[in-house]
């Protein structure tokens, strides 16, 4: 047990328990995230083959030998699943039974026939260095976005260095094997100290990579929902045009620049004739279809600077900026034209529309309540005379 205690295995296992713990939470916050499942999986695995092999190391029992040594490599095996997991590639599953049935098969041969410990262990580094390849490839060469390359790099970067240290003693197994070379004990042997001063922290970089991958993600889609959720907030759902809350937002600061830089500004209210009754005739679903269709043909005629919005209902609102009142009857007029000219159908009926509007031009000491006051009472005038056209307010 001293032995043990002054071996590096033992800090080799606390590490391993540091990443398992924290493999588990990052799991249980992150669902359900791919990706971080095996690396949970695999850090208990890990310690599971740990285990064992120090239960090998107290005991001599060759049964633990081999269950350590497989299960340490099925650890790292998940653990590269996951990578491809995360980054949504096709899972190399045929990973696992290969790394491990071959050390099985080594091992047991090792067991049976005497074998040299020193090829063994060139044996078990051989394959736990050639596992991470397809990953390091995926991870430094594949492009899918930006949003976690600085972590994929780090992973990448961190698994080379992990298979580079784990073949170097593999290499140095095999010189030892083949010279012939004494035993030496653990603590005194450079390539036995070799995976737990560098391959183990490579390991542990590898991780807080992979925690950042995911971190990195999660952030990216929460940003895209919070951008989303915003962007649905300042929209009307059924026609895509602005709400009322961001049509006043948008007026309220174009009033004040037209007021400061003395520019001139319309805004005119428009109402379809007769919805209601077009509503109740051929149903909700039907005039949903003909808001919509109305929206997407006003918007085709304005110009980028033009802010339509759907007020409520039936009715919409339209800010003018740097636009004259001529000039904007005029845009008015001509989307009128084309909106009575347009044949919306229902079953077999085609059905006309038309609209009626109020223009107000803003003044001195005008905000949006006022502009909009006046060209409602336009609306009013343009209802009251008839609907279908185009009234510009002025003073009774």
């Amino acid at each position: 047990m001293l032995a043990i205690y002054f071996s590096p295995m033992l800090l080799g296992l606390l590490l391993l328990l540091a990443i398992a713990v924290s493999a588990t939470a990052l799991w249980y916050v992150s669902r359900p995230y791919a990706g971080p499942a095996f690396w949970m999986a695999a850090g208990w695995t890990l310690i599971l083959g740990v285990v064992l092999f120090i239960g090998f190391m107290v005991t001599g029992s060759p049964v633990l030998n081999v269950l350590g040594n497989a299960g340490q490599l099925a650890g790292e095996a998940l653990f590269l699943l996951g990578i491809f997991r995360f980054m949504g590639r096709p899972l190399p599953l045929w990973i696992v039974p290969a790394s491990v049935g071959l050390m099985v098969a080594f091992n047991v041969h090792y067991w049976i026939f005497d074998g040299n410990s020193d090829l063994l262990m060139g044996v078990y580094s051989t394959i736990a260095g050639l596992l991470p390849l397809q990953a390091i490839w995926l991870l430094l060469c594949r492009r899918d976005g930006q949003t976690t390359r600085s972590a994929q790099l780090l992973v990448g970067v961190s698994l080379l260095l992990y298979s580079a240290v784990t073949l170097l003693r593999g290499y140095y197994g095999y010189h030892d094997w083949l010279v012939d070379r004494p035993y030496v004990p653990p603590h005194q042997s450079f390539s036995y100290l070799l995976p737990y001063n560098f391959a183990l922290p490579a390991l542990v970089m590898g991780f807080v990579g992979v925690t950042l991958m995911t971190m990195q993600r999660i952030l990216a889609v929460s940003r895209e929902h919070e951008a989303r959720a915003q962007h649905l907030a300042t929209l009307d759902e059924l026609t895509g045009l602005l709400n009322r809350r961001a049509f006043n937002a948008i007026a309220e600061r174009d009033i004040a620049h037209a007021r400061r830089h003395r520019h001139s500004l319309c805004l005119a209210m428009i109402d379809l004739d007769h919805f209601k009754r077009l509503n109740d005739s051929y149903g909700h679903r039907f005039g949903d279809q003909v808001l919509r269709a109305f929206a997407d043909g006003c918007k085709a005629q304005l110009r980028s600077s033009d802010v339509l919005a759907r007020y409520g209902g039936e009715e919409f609102v339209l800010l003018l900026p740097d636009t004259e009142p001529g000039e904007a009857r005029t845009m008015l007029d001509r989307a009128r034209s084309t909106v009575a000219a347009t044949v919306f159908g229902a079953g077999a009926t085609p059905v006309a529309l038309t609209f009626s509007a109020g223009l107000a031009q803003a003044r001195a000491g005008d905000d949006i309540d006022s502009l909009l006051g006046r060209a409602d009472r336009a609306l009013y005038r343009a209802k009251a005379a008839g609907r279908d056209q185009v009234v510009l307010w002025q003073p009774d």
